[in-house]
């Protein structure tokens, strides 16, 4: 490609201990049980402080007690309570209209835009979280059911109107280095000049790399984690059931139910994705 090259593609400015961290990262289901420091949990928020946004969109809400962790456990399962911590990543509106306020003036930005930013706030955040968990020896696990428990989560927390869950994350000290996990192949994501529909042999291709390795592994099998089917007998066992079955049942059998209480726990916790939804009105 012509143009003038910028500096930015000479070796030197590339860190080969970080492009190896996000290469090798994978998600952490057994800890030690040993306690995280405080001040090491105030370095990982840093760094999450530290990731691109837009208006700083994001609380994190951060727990160690037994107590709590029992009670989350009925929410995510027994995960949560083999890790020593649990962090509730949360798209915070309210924080920002209080900045807002701070110079005389309301948000008048509609709620769905105001979703896909603090999305994109709050999701850059997380991910610097747990890369910087790595450098600092911790392993992590996203718990992504948390938008659709939000009703168990916004009381256990405390949380005010306009802020929301959006993703889960325990952490601890790793009882296991598990390999990193595959993904589809690069010409599946990466386009160049514009964008190319998949081919049937690509896509089979890919359904072929991902189903191979996480059955090979005993990925689902060990998390006892088959969807079961809506009706009827469930003719696939745990030694052909991979990434492509999956994701078709994830999304493909149980995807419509969610969407109705999703919205309904979203318009009770101050946000409005109706198009026509009253943006003047003075927020809570």
């Amino acid at each position: 490609m012509g143009g003038h090259q910028t500096g930015c593609t000479d070796s030197t400015f590339i860190d080969p201990g970080t492009v190896a961290t996000i290469m090798n990262r994978a998600s952490v289901r057994q800890f030690e049980p040993r306690e995280v420091p405080r001040e090491v949990v105030e370095r990982l928020a840093r760094a999450g402080q530290q990731a691109p946004f837009t208006g700083q969109m994001y609380s994190l809400v951060v727990t160690g007690d037994p107590e709590k962790r029992r009670r989350l456990s009925d929410v995510f399962g027994p995960l949560v309570l083999r890790a020593p911590l649990f962090m509730l990543v949360c798209i915070d509106f309210r924080k920002l209209e209080r900045f807002i306020a701070y110079r005389g003036r309301t948000n008048r930005t509609d709620d769905l835009g105001m979703l896909f930013v603090g999305i994109q706030d709050a999701s850059y955040a997380a991910q610097n979280i747990v890369l910087a968990a790595e450098a600092e020896g911790l392993g992590s696990c996203f718990l992504g059911a948390a938008p659709f428990r939000a009703a168990d989560l916004i009381p256990l927390f405390k949380l005010p109107k306009r802020v929301y869950p959006l993703v889960g994350l325990v952490l601890g000290y790793p009882a296991e280095r598990p390999a990193a996990r595959p993904r589809i192949p690069l010409d599946n994501c990466l386009f160049w000049e514009e964008y190319q529909d998949l081919s049937e042999q690509q896509v089979a291709a890919a359904m072929a790399v991902m189903d191979a390795g996480l059955i090979r592994e005993g990925y689902y099998a060990k998390l006892n984690a088959k969807i079961p089917l809506v009706r009827g007998d469930d003719p696939v066992g745990y030694d052909e059931y991979g990434w492509s079955e999956h994701v078709s049942r994830k999304y493909g059998e149980r995807g419509a139910a969610r969407a109705a209480a999703l919205l309904d726990t979203l318009r009770r916790q101050g946000v409005n994705l109706g198009i026509n939804q009253g943006v003047e009105e003075e927020r809570p």
